[in-house]
């Protein structure tokens, strides 16, 4: 008799990673906060808390461990208690409702300390915690694009329903990035035919998801340019890689063809035809005078009435939709210079990691470079920073791995 064995540590990691998307978008949050009197996200965040705390008293702090992004993701403290002080002066709004209304930010550095530990005390390995994200994509983006063909008649899921051309899904948009990087590395890696046909199923699913449910312009452009990098920049014959930018220019002429990239093509060209760049115009241009007012430590973070209204919220201009310009308006030019340094040193490992032909950390730091200007959702929204969070001890952990095999000459006392 065969009987079915089912592995504790990937049930419970796997769970671990699909709580912030609320299992598969299935947990109806008003629901759970009439039935549990929490927000789901506070339950969320909680555990996350809580493990933080174990693995903090559990487990030594060992210095011999490389900390690379320890000092920026430290800094998130000092960050929000300045933001929430600011928006007290400026609002009147309580520094505690201020600090608590970033809890988002700050829970980066216990996910990043927690997921740290657990390789370092070697309970999950770099590839493992890969392996999981980029099974999950598979999965969590499929769950979305079949509520996407279904929506019109039936909805299961409890995410964000709009139309734009037809109906569009806003929900999260960060393992289908996870699934186009992973599927670009294998497509351009792969050794036999299986390999390559199911990099080809992920990509097409992640460009599925990115033209068709989610409609989000910025990260089309973001998509197209990871593509592009791969094909150019990886090691290939000549031939193969104007064979692979031939194959990209048609998709790109038949695309044009349709009313979803006219419209992008237009926003891109014309702002002045699309409401929603329309309104991110009327948003830039109000935050950079608000800055000039306190350019060194912006106008804090709203998290009350009077904070709200000052940032335009009420208006329909949002901090998120505006990029690192609302980042600056929260947090000033530190909160830039905050985010320049976290970019460098994810470059820094990203180059690293290169000489061994690791792409996957320069295609995920180059993503976020091409849509932080315009959208910024990891430091309010948990589901965008965990995946943030273990990208960073991945990288961290790759980088440190190759320090550790470099030979050294040791001359004595």
């Amino acid at each position: 008799m065969k009987y079915i064995t089912f592995n504790k540590k990937n049930i419970l990691f796997m769970l671990l990673l699909l709580l912030p998307e609320r299992i598969f978008f299935l947990v109806d949050q008003g629901l759970f906060l009439s039935l549990f009197h929490i927000k789901y996200i506070d339950f969320v965040q909680a555990i996350y808390f809580v493990l933080f705390v174990y693995t903090l008293l559990k487990f030594e702090i060992n210095n011999s461990h490389r900390y690379y992004f320890i000092d920026v993701l430290l800094s998130t403290i000092p960050l929000a208690i300045i933001a929430a002080i600011v928006s007290n002066y400026f609002f009147s709004q309580p520094i505690r409702v201020g600090i608590s209304g970033q809890k988002d930010f700050v829970m980066i550095l216990c996910s990043y300390y927690f997921f740290r530990t657990l390789i370092r005390e070697k309970i999950v390995t770099t590839d493992y915690l890969w392996d999981c994200l980029y099974k999950l994509s598979f999965a969590i983006t499929g769950v979305l694009i079949v509520q996407h063909l279904l929506a019109d008649s039936i909805k299961i899921l409890q995410v964000s329903y709009g139309r734009r051309f037809g109906v569009r899904i806003t929900d999260n948009y960060t393992y289908a990035t996870i699934l186009l990087i992973g599927s670009l590395i294998l497509f351009f890696n792969a050794s036999g035919r299986k390999e390559r046909i199911k990099a080809v199923i992920g990509l097409v699913m992640a460009y599925y998801h990115v033209v068709f449910v989610s409609q989000t312009r910025i990260v089309m452009v973001a998509y197209g340019v990871l593509t592009i990098i791969m094909a150019i920049f990886f090691r290939n014959s000549a031939l193969k890689k104007i064979t692979y930018l031939f194959i990209m220019l048609g998709v790109v002429l038949l695309a044009l063809q349709t009313e979803l990239a006219q419209f992008l093509f237009s926003a891109l060209t014309d702002t002045s035809t699309d409401p929603s760049a329309q309104i991110r115009e009327i948003g830039r241009a109000y935050y950079i005078s608000e800055i000039a007012q306190s350019p060194i430590f912006g106008r804090g973070f709203p998290n009350s009435y009077d904070a709200y209204e000052a940032a335009g919220l009420f208006s329909k201009i949002a901090l998120v939709d505006n990029g690192l310009i609302g980042f600056a308006y929260m947090y000033g030019i530190i909160g830039l210079i905050w985010y320049a340094w976290l970019s460098l040193k994810m470059f820094i490992c990203s180059f690293t990691a290169l000489k061994k032909g690791e792409y996957r950390f320069l295609l995920y730091t180059i993503f976020l470079q091409v849509l932080c200007p315009t959208i910024i959702w990891w430091y309010w929204r948990f589901s965008f920073a965990v995946v943030l969070t273990i990208i960073l001890v991945m990288m961290e952990e790759f980088c440190a791995q190759l320090s550790e095999h470099k030979v050294r000459i040791y001359f004595g006392n």
